[in-house]
């Protein structure tokens, strides 16, 4: 037996709580067929956005104490957790365990990764970065699992 696996496994079916699950599923069936996916994925920002907002972060000096603060209100709500390492131009963004791949499922990943896009723009929007400065996710690796993997750095013209 493959103990990681199981880890995962076991997470994955219980990341999203039972009495919500088949709902989730049939509101991201539901959005799907309603509206294109960059809409979708537009209005999942702005919902990322509201969440942002209300869980606010205080001023931070270091990339290490804003991924401390970030983890505090993920760990808050039971949303796993997210890592941050610094490039020369950039700065990656590693969120893990969140429930929203197993509450919306894998077809969704194109346009609920707006949710992350939102939430991670308006936290680092009020640490007053460089309003030339975007968060976007990177394309999804299928080995992943519930991670989305997402990037701060110059937006593209």
């Amino acid at each position: 037996m493959d103990t990681a696996a199981t880890f995962i496994q076991y997470y994955e079916r219980n990341s999203c709580s039972a009495q919500w699950l088949e709902f989730n599923r049939g509101l991201a069936a539901e959005l799907s067929a309603g509206l294109p996916p960059e809409d979708l994925r537009q209005l999942f920002f702005r919902i990322g956005q509201r969440l942002a907002q209300a869980m606010p972060n205080p001023p931070c000096d270091t990339l290490a104490d804003l991924q401390a603060q970030f983890n505090a209100r993920w760990n808050g709500i039971d949303w796993g957790f997210s890592t941050l390492s610094e490039d020369v131009d950039s700065v990656f963004i590693t969120h893990a365990c969140s429930p929203i791949a197993t509450a919306f499922g894998p077809e969704a990943t194109n346009w609920s990764v707006g949710f992350f896009e939102g939430v991670y723009q308006a936290w680092f929007d009020a640490q007053h970065m460089p309003s030339s400065l975007r968060v976007q996710a990177l394309q999804p690796d299928t080995q992943a699992g519930p991670r989305i993997d997402l990037r701060l750095s110059k937006a593209l013209s």
